[in-house]
Formats: structure tokens, sequence, C-alpha cells
């Protein structure tokens, strides 16, 4: 399977991942920031519009990478785990599906009453279900080499991070101090997201495959073309963001430049992933 059939077959899950990890980092600084406020300034109904769009579009996506929907039975009774082999295993999709409706649910209870511990109670459900996301992959690292639990976590929260931020300054921000706490946290944000690239580069050049010479070979020559663009991006958005302290338009721009960078680096993510799914 080649890279670019890997990126049409796991395009849904591409942005669905990215969509809602964009969700879980705007619901972080709105809360660091608003948190307090928000029943106020009423800041909460613009939140809570954003923030639905945001999971429903999550959502959405990500029904198109769905199998048969007769299975979401099935997968509901494993929400709480189940026993394989006298060893119980933990269920870590259902627990996603459930984080993802949470909060969707808590994101319209915030729209309709502004309740200032459901703000803060959001985004420790996203980080929850972003844990969630994350060990999906990390529990099938035995036989999808590529992956890794813990680089795995830093790539998915630092993206958070870093495209949530950017999310506020431009659709939420409107005092300086909010737009230099945002802009400090989406710095951070790069250089984890940076640092989880690298990280992740190190991890597949260490890796030895039965089929392959090394796992770079699976990306069609274009990994470093990917990641590298993507970096780019990120870094340009946040350059964008300092153009103009308080400039909305050039963040707005920002949150989409850098959205396409971290879409990019998934890209490479994914395709790794399923174009080898039986080396190892």
């Amino acid at each position: 399977m080649t890279l670019y059939n890997s990126f049409i077959e796991e395009l849904p899950l591409i942005l669905f991942t990215v969509i809602a990890q964009s969700a879980v980092g705007f619901s972080l600084l709105y809360a660091f920031n608003n948190g307090a406020t928000a029943s106020e300034d009423r800041s909460y109904k613009k939140f809570g519009m954003i923030f639905i769009v945001l999971v429903a579009l999550g959502m959405i996506t990500s029904t198109f990478h769905l199998g048969d929907p007769f299975h979401a039975p099935y997968m509901i009774t494993r929400v709480f785990g189940f026993t394989q082999n006298d060893s119980f295993v933990i269920s870590w999709l259902p627990l996603e599906i459930v984080g993802i409706a949470l909060m969707l649910l808590l994101g319209v209870a915030i729209l309709l009453k502004g309740n200032k511990n459901l703000i803060y109670i959001l985004p420790v459900v996203g980080l929850a279900m972003l844990y969630a996301m994350g060990n999906i992959y990390g529990s099938m690292a035995n036989t999808i080499p590529t992956w890794n639990l813990n680089l795995t976590l830093l790539l998915f929260f630092s993206s958070a991070l870093l495209l949530g931020s950017i999310a506020y300054t431009a659709f939420i921000a409107s005092e300086s101090k909010e737009y230099k706490y945002s802009v400090i946290a989406a710095v951070i944000g790069f250089v984890l997201f940076v640092l989880a690239s690298v990280l992740y580069t190190f991890h597949l050049g260490n890796l030895n495959l039965d089929i392959v010479g090394n796992a770079f070979e699976l990306a069609d020559g274009k990994y470093e073309l990917l990641i590298g663009w993507g970096i780019i991006l990120c870094g340009l958005s946040l350059v964008l963001l300092l153009i103009e302290e308080d400039n909305t338009k050039f963040a707005k721009i920002a949150f989409v430049v850098s959205f396409i960078g971290v879409f990019l680096t998934r890209i490479v993510f994914y395709g790794l992933i399923t174009s080898h799914i039986f080396i190892g």
C-alpha cells in the first residue's frame, strides 16, 4: 500500500484527530483565561458555539471511517473493558467515543448556561479523551512497531495545545493579556510538537523491520517533505500571531496555517502505520 492510498483511506481519521485535538486545546485555554469571568462577560456564548462546531465537525468526519454501524452496540458493551485470556483489557476506542460525546454535551450545556464548574470540567474530560485516543495506538504497538505510546501522547497533547491556543487567539481573545498568554501557550505547544516530531523520527530510524530496510521507505520518499513543511507552516503560524498584537485577522489565518501544518505531519503518522500493518 502506497502512502497516497493510506492517506485516502485514513483521511477521515486524520481530520477527526486534528479537529478533536484543536477543540481540547481550545477548551483548556478558555478555562484558563475566562473560567472565572465567563458568566459576567458572556463570552461563553461565543466559545460554546465555536467549540460545538469543532467537536461536531470532528464527529462527522469520524463517521466516514467507521465500519459496520451495527457494531455500535457491541462497542458500547465494551466501554468498561473486557476479559481476554484471563486478563482484563481496557477498551480505549469506546472510551474515546464516550469522551468526545461528553465533550459535545458539556459544550451544549456551557452554551446554554455558562456554568463555571462545567467550563473547568470540560478540558479535563477533553484531556482524558486525548489520553484514550493515544492509548488506542499504544495498545497495538506490539504489532505495529512504528507506534510508540509515550511519543504518540506527546504528539497529540502538543498538537492540542498548539492548535487550541491559536484558535483561542483567533476567536476569543479580546484583551492584550489574553492574547499574550495564548501566544505563549502556542509557542510552548509548538516546541513540544517539534520535539515529538524529532523523537518520532529517531524512533522510526532505530526500527528494524523484516520486509523493508527502514521505516522511512514506507513513506514513498515523502517523510522529510511532509514533516518539514508541517513544522515550517506551524512555525509560520506563530510568526503571524506576532506580526501585530491583537490582530484577529492574522490570528485566524494562523489557525488555518497551523491546522494544515499539523495535518501534513499526521499524514505520515497514519501512512506509515497502515502501510506495514503486517510487518514486525
